[in-house]
């Protein structure tokens, strides 16, 4: 029997650790793409105290294709708009489901705004191709993230509807509001 020692440990980077055991983060599941669409939709109905919205969340998902979606919330992508995140990106420890998803895509663009300033980013995996950029601002405060996932990871996965309870049986006071849009083309 040989000895566990440091030499055995391996420390990954979070979007590595993403990729290699996805799993890990989104269930075991056959249909993974869809697990990550369903895991990041409860989080975005289940923001953290420190960056919740004054009211119930407001989450919309758009499928895109079989393999991209876009989400949009009504929080900040982290407390007060800050946004000091992973690898200098606009997702923050506080989105961390949703890092976990950038970390599988091939790529990510999120877009955030608070109090009359808004920033884009694009990024490849979890890492910014750039800094954040400045765009116009809708009102409110909110973010969208528009993930296209890899197709070496999701293959021959496709997206479908979450099927899960979004919503644990007393989960939360305001369970928030759940929009869903399929934009893919229904002709054969």
């Amino acid at each position: 029997m040989s000895e566990y020692t440091a030499a055995n440990i391996t420390v990954l980077d979070f979007d590595e650790s993403v990729r290699r055991r996805p799993g890990m983060y989104f269930g075991a599941d056959a249909h993974l793409a869809t697990s990550v669409l369903t895991a990041v939709v409860i989080a975005s109905l289940h923001p953290g105290p420190r960056v919740a919205p004054a009211g119930a969340p407001e989450v919309t998902v758009e499928i895109l294709d079989d393999l991209a979606f876009s989400i949009g919330d009504n929080w900040p992508t982290g407390p007060d708009g800050s946004t000091a995140g992973y690898y200098d990106s606009l997702l923050t420890s506080y989105r961390w489901v949703h890092a976990a998803a950038a970390a599988v895509s091939t790529h990510t663009t999120v877009e955030t705004w608070h109090a009359g300033h808004a920033l884009r980013q694009d990024l490849v995996g979890l890492r910014p191709t750039g800094p954040a950029h400045d765009v116009d601002a809708p009102s409110g405060t909110g973010t969208r993230l528009t993930y296209h996932l890899d197709p070496s990871s999701f293959t021959p996965s496709t997206l479908n509807a979450p099927t899960l309870d979004l919503h644990a049986e007393g989960c939360c006071d305001l369970p928030g509001r759940f929009r869903l849009r399929d934009l893919r083309s229904t002709t054969s």
